[in-house]
């Protein structure tokens, strides 16, 4: 009796332990601390002289995010949209920008990022005008949001939503740079889809 009882403490103990580190393993394996990605999205204008532009194509060339913990996070994105002139030429605007990530678990395969930006970088460059050599500068914010399927690691896809709000402060032209006071504004919507890499 004493040995059977034994027995079966010894057979719960190890059961227990192996589904504690099986529990463990999954955890761990689910987790995901970091993510780089690539996106592509449909840009929509807005600011001053937006009316003379026509919607256009934005392509997030480094989208990155790392979690200190499960929910707060740190992210840094490079995008770049193009806008075509409703006349002639056209307007790429790039945007570098860093800021928090918060993370919303909304099921074991759904997640939503939520990522207030500081945009300290924002270049404009004309083509196709006459005025080819000018550069604008500024800077502004940034709310963004995906919408991600899967959290697991590996490759994922995301749904973003984007929003730029900013000012152009210099204007670089014939290797003279002017300050830019008036009518400045930049603003731009961005709707698409990524792919990144989970790890």
């Amino acid at each position: 009796m004493k040995k059977s009882l034994l027995l079966i403490i010894v057979l719960l103990a190890t059961c227990t332990i192996k589904a504690q580190d099986l529990e463990t393993k999954e955890s761990k394996q689910k987790d995901s601390k970091a993510y780089l990605g690539v996106s592509l999205g449909y840009a929509i204008p807005g600011g001053d002289g937006s009316d003379n532009l026509n919607s256009g194509i934005n392509l997030g060339f480094i989208n990155f995010g790392y979690r200190f913990t499960k929910e707060w996070g740190a992210t840094l994105n490079l995008t770049s949209s193009g806008f075509a002139y409703k006349t002639e030429g056209a307007l790429g605007v790039a945007v570098f920008s860093v800021g928090p990530m918060y993370t919303a678990y909304l099921s074991d395969k759904l997640s939503l990022d939520l990522k207030p930006q500081y945009a300290f970088s924002i270049v404009g460059k004309e083509s196709g005008t006459g005025y080819d050599d000018a550069t604008l500068k500024g800077s502004g914010f940034v709310i963004g949001s995906s919408l991600n399927l899967g959290v697991t690691k590996g490759f994922k896809f995301s749904l973003n939503l984007d929003y730029t709000s900013g000012k152009w402060d210099e204007l670089e032209w014939g290797g003279t740079t002017y300050k830019v006071t008036s009518k400045n504004s930049i603003n731009s919507l961005v709707m698409g889809a990524g792919l990144r890499y989970n790890f």
